[in-house]
């Protein structure tokens, strides 16, 4: 069987593992694949409401029915199964762990990294440590189609070009970086070529138009470079002092609510119970002997009680922070 085999570094620390915090982190085929369904959904939204004439209800059933088809189902659903690919993982034995970092004194990267830190009531958050090296092999069943390879290619190309995995990894935390993918290298000698190939990869995809109902990608999508530096840890701290300057410059309480719940506030004047993630991905990417942090604006609906986030103006104040940087997509 073909099989696709995508190596990545871990560039930042990656907070995963079991249910306890305590725990030793692992990473583990499952949340892999969790990653890769979300960047194939959020690769496919625009293609399937293309081919369903742009009617989201049948879009979604389409693009449920092809996610089933590659990646598999639940047990129940005899239709689909397991998928026409597998999905398996290759590691050290022995992942190297940061016990201490980030801190509440770390500047920036402990604001990024509210809630990692020890409290009166648990220990600080273990971490994969960065710079640590993994694989992903994707078996390819006979059946599959050269579109649904394609398809698997880019998500794994894209994964590794902006996301990462575990907690926070939408604060930087956990950036992966793809090293190869077969015989494919992504070798990237500085940040005008790192930029380039992502922007060649974004060219052919069907970008939603208007406001997709998840995060997905579409015309209103923007990508900035948020600073670079010759030390991951420091970049992450500079990343953090400008997401924090941002939101304080959106205001008190509810004016914070596009970058995301909960929102606590005083005196009531937040949504402290809701929750929904953030439009920002954060990632840190090497470039030559440096890192490049790159931050991709992925707005979508925000949520059932907030109407108005139909609206691109509703993330005003997120532009803001974006409009703030050097904008390099579109």
């Amino acid at each position: 069987m073909q099989v696709l085999e995508a190596k990545y570094e871990i560039v930042t620390p990656m907070f995963i593992g079991g249910a306890n915090q305590t725990d030793t982190p692992d990473i583990r085929p499952p949340s892999i694949k969790g990653a890769l369904r979300f960047w194939w959904r959020a690769l496919q939204w625009g293609a399937c409401l293309k081919d369903k004439g742009g009617d989201e209800a049948e879009a979604l059933k389409f693009l449920h029915q092809q996610e089933a088809e590659l990646f598999g189902a639940a047990a129940k659903d005899d239709q689909f199964g397991q998928g026409v690919c597998l999905i398996k993982l290759k590691q050290p034995k022995s992942l190297g762990i940061e016990k201490n970092w980030p801190t509440n004194n770390d500047a920036g990267a402990g604001f990024l990294g509210y809630g990692l830190d020890a409290t009166n009531d648990n220990p600080h958050r273990i971490a994969v440590n960065q710079k640590q090296q993994f694989s992903v092999c994707v078996t390819l069943k006979r059946h599959i189609t050269a579109e649904q390879i394609q398809q698997l290619t880019n998500t794994l190309i894209f994964w590794g070009l902006l996301g990462g995995l575990g907690s926070r990894s939408r604060r930087g935390f956990g950036s992966v970086a793809i090293k190869n993918l077969n015989d494919q290298v992504f070798d990237f000698k500085d940040s005008e070529s790192y930029i380039k190939t992502i922007k060649e990869l974004i060219a052919p995809i069907h970008m939603a138009p208007g406001m997709p109902i998840y995060t997905a990608f579409n015309d209103a999508m923007q990508i900035a470079k948020a600073g670079q530096a010759n030390d991951q840890r420091r970049l992450m701290n500079q990343l953090g002092g400008q997401y924090r300057e941002a939101r304080k410059q959106a205001g008190p309480g509810l004016a914070k609510l596009p970058f995301g719940l909960p929102l606590a506030g005083n005196r009531g004047e937040a949504d402290e119970t809701n929750r929904r993630s953030g439009p920002l991905f954060m990632h840190i990417h090497p470039v030559g002997s440096e890192y490049q942090a790159l931050i991709t604006f992925i707005p979508a609906h925000f949520h059932p009680e907030y109407p108005q986030g139909n609206q691109i103006e509703f993330y005003q104040q997120v532009l803001n922070y974006m409009n703030s940087l050097e904008k390099v997509y579109p």
